[in-house]
């Protein structure tokens, strides 16, 4: 009953989530566009993967995840190439090819590094090896959500509100991590480091796009 409360907040944290891959799937076709870059993309479809179908531990929302990013996926493929014809003139062929091989790499990733570090690691359990390809995943999506805003100069694909729910979602999971875990991997200080980096990127991400939205005459609050 000692830590009932943080693992509350980490089970909301991961609905945040949930919440989250709606708003974006939304956001994306309403604007004709994806809200996830490419790279934190193929890592999470093939982290929910793992966490859904090779983990002997799944959290409480995993396959909701996976089935939902697979939604993202169908945004990206669908009106993702303007972008990368825009940005780095890619003949479609191209695109398809290196998106594939991405995904593909995710999962493979994911699977192997999981493999790995469980082999490596064996007192660590393996919801804890997942959670850390989770925190390295969120990392890089967080600083590919601030260059993917900043390539596109606009709020498109992304609102004040998904990247408010982003941050509420990782603040409250990495919180339980913190508050809960006594093992190395969770409270060495580099890992205190990426941690505090998601959460402070997620707040400035949100802050960008609460600007930008007034700039481009919109209602911060009222644009899912």
């Amino acid at each position: 009953m000692k830590y009932t409360f943080f693992y509350i907040c980490g089970n909301l944290g991961q609905l945040f989530w949930v919440f989250a891959y709606i708003l974006i799937i939304h956001r994306g076709l309403k604007d004709k566009s994806y809200g996830m870059p490419l790279v934190p993309l193929t890592l999470n479809l093939g982290l929910e993967f793992v966490f859904s179908f090779c983990d002997r531990f799944n959290l409480l929302f995993s396959y909701t995840w996976f089935f939902l990013d697979l939604g993202i996926v169908y945004t990206y493929f669908k009106y993702g190439y303007a972008s990368f014809n825009k940005f780095y003139h890619l003949e479609k062929k191209q695109w398809y090819i290196i998106s594939i091989l991405a995904f593909l790499l995710g999962i493979l990733i994911n699977f192997y590094g999981h493999q790995f570090f469980a082999h490596l690691l064996r007192e660590l359990p393996d919801t804890d090896i997942s959670i850390f390809f989770a925190v390295l995943t969120s990392i890089f999506m967080s600083i590919c959500r601030l260059a993917m805003f900043f390539q596109r100069g606009n709020s498109e694909g992304q609102s004040f509100i998904i990247a408010s729910v982003v941050m509420l979602g990782n603040f409250l999971c990495f919180f339980q991590i913190v508050a809960t875990s006594t093992l190395y991997i969770w409270t060495n200080p580099l890992m205190r480091l990426i941690l505090l980096t998601i959460v402070v990127t997620d707040i400035y991400c949100a802050k960008l796009l609460y600007k930008q939205l007034i700039k481009e005459g919109i209602n911060p609050l009222k644009r899912l």
